[in-house]
């Protein structure tokens, strides 16, 4: 795209980041006097992103996700509003396509905020297959050195419902920069539900972070995990194996995301080959590619490939 079509995208893209920037400052006067909400740096920024998923005997899905991390300037910049704050709320770890219709919204305070330890305490509500429900949540997290190379890191989200009840997610990681282009990582996740019968679900990942060049990185992952039947990505009729309260799968892949034509503008593709027990072990193909655009301030670790 060149010329007159492209400085109209420009000028479009620049209008509804300085809009978004803008309401950041009109919302935070809900909350703080004008004196406390002005001058102060505004890092808040919106992503939206679209995906294109397929997967081999279920068939192709579209969906369309939107993050908010709108930072209030006042209040020592300690409250946010978040929409859908969990890195993979539609990723499950060997599967892509998520049938469910979920999103939430809700006001976050951090409590602690220092380079090895944050809490962070979140109030807000969820729609899920049109229910509304309200929730709180307790963020925690801590980093520490594990010798000369290795960084650990644990942190645990503690969610009520007031639908579903109690839910909890506890990961931990192990971090090794290898070189300057490569980074190795090992998730550990441990989750409960209390609105499932079968619990706790458990994952375990390792992933292997390249780093091409300024604009585009890869990600190569080999996945386990083990979830409840009802979270099961095929539909009753694709299932070879029925009649289980929990399924195991066993998958890799790769994900290669590249920035492209505007610092604000990502594409990603991610090929993957599993073995789903629903599917009796056979070989499932799958593959997701998405478009992601960035309004407000797009932060500089945009490029990098999320865990």
């Amino acid at each position: 795209m060149q010329g007159a079509g492209a400085t109209t995208i420009d000028r479009m893209h620049a209008t509804a980041s300085r809009w978004f920037q803008g309401a950041a400052g009109r919302v935070d006067g809900f909350f703080v006097t004008d004196e406390y909400a002005t001058h102060e740096d505004n890092q808040s920024r919106l992503r939206l992103r679209l995906n294109t998923d397929y997967v081999e005997h279920q068939g192709w899905d579209l969906g369309v996700n939107v993050k908010l991390h709108l930072v209030m300037p006042g209040w020592d910049k300690r409250l946010r509003l978040v929409m859908n704050d969990a890195d993979d709320s539609n990723d499950t770890a060997s599967q892509v396509a998520d049938s469910t219709d979920e999103s939430d919204i809700a006001l976050r305070w951090l409590g602690i905020r220092t380079d090895r330890v944050g809490l962070s305490f979140d109030l807000g509500v969820r729609i899920k297959d049109s229910d509304l429900a309200g929730f709180g949540r307790i963020n925690a997290a801590v980093r520490y050195p594990l010798g000369e190379k290795w960084i650990g890191g644990t942190t645990n989200r503690l969610y009520y419902y007031s639908d579903t009840g109690v839910r909890n997610d506890l990961r931990q990681y192990f971090d090794r920069q290898i070189n300057d282009t490569l980074r190795f990582r090992s998730r550990t996740r441990v989750q409960y539900f209390e609105e499932n019968d079968y619990n706790p679900t458990s994952e375990q990942k390792f992933t292997l972070f390249h780093v091409l060049n300024k604009r585009s990185a890869l990600a190569y992952e080999a996945l386990f995990e083990r979830y409840a039947q009802e979270d099961s990505l095929f539909d009753d009729d694709k299932i070879a194996v029925p009649l289980k309260d929990n399924y195991k799968s066993y998958s890799l892949r790769v994900r290669y995301r590249t920035n492209v034509w505007r610092e604000w503008l990502f594409l990603e593709f991610w090929p993957i080959v599993s073995w789903p027990e629903e599917r009796d072990y056979d070989l499932t193909l799958g593959a997701r590619f998405r478009v992601e655009i960035n309004f407000g301030q797009t932060p500089k670790s945009a490029a990098k490939i999320e865990e």
